[in-house]
Order: C-alpha cells, then sequence, then structure tokens
C-alpha cells in the first residue's frame, strides 16, 4: 500500500513537472521564434542624397560623404573632407483583416520610424581615402490593439540595429579601386504578447540586444568618364543575442512568474549588390541596382532559456534549449533610377526599386508581415554654395497583401486574414565640404 502511495505520488509530481517544462516551452518559444525573425525584416536604406532613386546605382554613384556607408570603393569619388548628415521619417500602415468576421483584427498596428545617418569621407591623397558612418539598416516597430485576435504572437514589437563602419579606400589605377571597413552592429529588441494555454493567459515580455562585429567590401570599376559599375559585399554577421524573459499572470502554484536569463542564435544575412551609373548627356544620368540578400540564414535558431526547468530531485532548475524553424529563403533587389539637371543648381530625381519576398505564406506570421515591396520616389538635389548641398526625397512604398494562415495544434500559429501594407517616407540630407 505504501509503495502504491509513493508510486503515485511520484506520478503525479512527474505529471506536474511535465506539464511545467511544455509550458515553459511553449511561453518562451513564442517570442524567441518571432524576435529572430524580425532580424530579417524592413531592411533600411539610410539617408542620402541618393534616396530619389530608391537607392539605384549607391554602389557606383560616390554622391558625398554617404560613399563611406554606400560603398567605401566610391570614397574615391570623392574630393577633400565632406561630412553628411540624413533623416528619414516614415509613417508605416499595417492593417490586418481576420478571415473571423467577429475577431478583432488588431486596428493598424504601423507608426513612425525615424532613422538618422551620420558619414565622413577624408580624401588624403588621389590614391587613398578613409571615412566613416553610423547608419540604422534594419528596423521595424509594430504595435497592435490590447486583445487583437493574434494576441498570441505579439501585441507590441520592435527591433533596431545601430551600426557604425570605419572604412577605407585605394585607387589601384585610373580604372579599379577597392575599399574596406569593418562593422560594429548594436541590435536591441523588444516584445510583449499574451498567451492562451491549458487554460492560462501568462503576459510574456522580452528585451534582448548584442554588440556584434563584421565587414564590408566594396569594388569599383570607371569604365570611361560617363560610366562606371560598382559592387559592395556585406558580411554575415552572427551572434549570440542575451536577455531576458519575463513571465507574469500566471496562477503561483505553477512558480513560473519571474524573469529568466536567455541566449540565442542571431544571424544578420550576408548581401550583395552590383550598381551602375552612366551619364547619358549633359543633363541625364540613368542607374541601377542588381542585389541579393541570404536569408536564408535564418532556417533555424538555437535558444537556451536558462534555470527554467524544474528537477524533481531539489536540485537546481536545468537550463532548457529550443531549437526554432522559420524557413526564410533568399531574396533579389532590383532597381532604377535617373538624375536629370534642371540647372546649375538644381538635380531632379526619380527611383522605382522591387524586393521579392522573404517569406512564403505558410512561414509568414503576424509579428513580420513582409511581403514583396514596390517603392517609388522622387527627389531634388540642391547646390547652395560650392560647399553645401541640400537633399530631398519621398518616397510611397507599397508593402504587398501577405496573407497568413492559420495552424491546429500551433500555440503561435498566426490567425488566418490579410494584411494591407505601405508606407510613405520623406528625406532629408545635407553634404558639407570643407
Amino acid at each position: 500500500m505504501k509503495n502504491n502511495v509513493n508510486k503515485n505520488m511520484m506520478n503525479t509530481r512527474s505529471a506536474r513537472n511535465s506539464a511545467r517544462n511544455t509550458l515553459a516551452m511553449a511561453i518562451l518559444a513564442g517570442p524567441f521564434l518571432s524576435m529572430s525573425a524580425q532580424g530579417a525584416g524592413l531592411q533600411l536604406m539610410p539617408g542620402s542624397p541618393n534616396f530619389g532613386t530608391a537607392g539605384a546605382g549607391h554602389a557606383a554613384i560616390g554622391m558625398g560623404a554617404g560613399s563611406a556607408w554606400a560603398n567605401p570603393a566610391t570614397m574615391v569619388l570623392v574630393e577633400g573632407q565632406q561630412i553628411g548628415f540624413g533623416m528619414i521619417v516614415a509613417e508605416t500602415n499595417i492593417e490586418f483583416n481576420s478571415d473571423d468576421p467577429a475577431a478583432d483584427s488588431g486596428g493598424n498596428a504601423g507608426g513612425e520610424i525615424i532613422i538618422p545617418s551620420f558619414s565622413y569621407v577624408n580624401s588624403i591623397n588621389e590614391q587613398l581615402s578613409v571615412g566613416f558612418s553610423f547608419v540604422v539598416p534594419f528596423g521595424n516597430s509594430l504595435d497592435y490593439n490590447e486583445g487583437w485576435e493574434g494576441e498570441n504572437v505579439v501585441n507590441n514589437v520592435s527591433l533596431e540595429t545601430l551600426q557604425a563602419m570605419p572604412s577605407i579606400a585605394y585607387r589601384i589605377n585610373d580604372q579599379f579601386s577597392v575599399g574596406f571597413g569593418v562593422t560594429a552592429n548594436h541590435t536591441s529588441v523588444e516584445q510583449e504578447l499574451k498567451m492562451n494555454l491549458f487554460g492560462l493567459t501568462p503576459d510574456v515580455a522580452l528585451e534582448a540586444d548584442s554588440l556584434d562585429y563584421g565587414w564590408t567590401l566594396g569594388g569599383l570599376f570607371e569604365i570611361d568618364a560617363n560610366n562606371r559599375i560598382g559592387l559592395v559585399y556585406r558580411s554575415e554577421v552572427s551572434s549570440n543575442l542575451t536577455g531576458t524573459g519575463a513571465i507574469s499572470n500566471l496562477p503561483d502554484f505553477t512558480g513560473m512568474n519571474g524573469s529568466y536569463d536567455t541566449e540565442l542564435d542571431w544571424v544578420n544575412p550576408a548581401s550583395i549588390v552590383i550598381s551602375g551609373v552612366h551619364q547619358l548627356n549633359t543633363d541625364v544620368s540613368v542607374m541601377w541596382d542588381l542585389g541579393r540578400t541570404f536569408y536564408s540564414a535564418f532556417n533555424e535558431t538555437q535558444v537556451l532559456v536558462k534555470g527554467i526547468v524544474p528537477d524533481p530531485s531539489g536540485n537546481p532548475p536545468a537550463d532548457l534549449p529550443l531549437t526554432l524553424e522559420r524557413n526564410w529563403k533568399d531574396a533579389n533587389r532590383y532597381a532604377v533610377g535617373t538624375h536629370y539637371q534642371l540647372n546649375d543648381k538644381v538635380i531632379l530625381q526619380a527611383g522605382y526599386a522591387f524586393e521579392e519576398s522573404t517569406v512564403d505564406t505558410h512561414d509568414r506570421n503576424v509579428d513580420i508581415p513582409l511581403d514583396e515591396i514596390h517603392r517609388y520616389t522622387v527627389g531634388a538635389l540642391y547646390i547652395v554654395t560650392t560647399s553645401t548641398e541640400l537633399a530631398f526625397g519621398l518616397e510611397y512604398a507599397d508593402l504587398g497583401t501577405p496573407s497568413t494562415v492559420s495552424e491546429e495544434n500551433n500555440d503561435f500559429s498566426a490567425p488566418s486574414g490579410e494584411f494591407d501594407n505601405s508606407a510613405v517616407a520623406a528625406s532629408f540630407s545635407v553634404n558639407y565640404s570643407f
């Protein structure tokens, strides 16, 4: 009889521990799944005098101090010392329409995004130039209604990558130049959601960040005075992101309310761009981009949640390893643009860019509802004095109508429905020579 009682107690304890382990895995996996996918989110084109062409030709044009980031090799085209400041203000419209007409679709989850940039170039002599840039190459922010249908995935989330890059360029001869830069990336993420698991509704919040390093390699081929080709490769940056996952609003008997140290593998994907600039006559030039970003590096993410698994023998709680699948795919970018010399003071700009979707419908979720992107831009460059130039740009971005599909027996599945996404952006930059 006593043995049966002990056995029943052990079975009960084992079942309780198993349930807590399952709950722990479910709660902590949700925010990590969406957070690591955010790294492949809205890739930004830092503000520059060439914003009005949708970034077309940016790896070959060598326009102002912004060349320090666009392609270090093009710094050889910049004369003297130049300093540049840029600012992009974007307003995003992210609206989900649920297939369930009775559900709360979350309202407009978009909002304002402010993207600053700074750059500097010093042409030491005819062959050697050095530079520095500070930009925000990745970013995103979503804020859905409280209690909306997809709160099991995300209520609000924000991602920001700050990148600093010292760089150097060397002119080999009249036609060929090379450039190199070392990048320091600081990535920070915040996310909140509310789960619905086993009849419980815990609140989950996550904060994590990391400082990591990569490199950029550029090349420039000046065919003649009117035509040049540029190429820039940005390395993959792998890191071990660390932070805290906080769980609240659970019954006391679970023993899980609190904060847990976490680690996960993070990848900022590599990318390559080849650009061309062609001066057709004294007034008109055309430019183009062909690029590819290797988002398939997000095939999976390894996560470690520390001290969350209870030990039935009374030892300290163990760590919980998780493997998260995401199935992102490489995506191409195509852009064309033009400059028109209106007069001695003003250059008019226009451009178009198309970016392929990074994810198929069955792998898409509501924390990063990206699809094909079409960008339409116009702009103007105004020469104030021989040393000061101002640039203005406007962009409308059709971010597509991506669909999501609900999966049965998946606590982190997106609700079924379709988004209607778009954005408008304004860019201002100033370039000063001295």
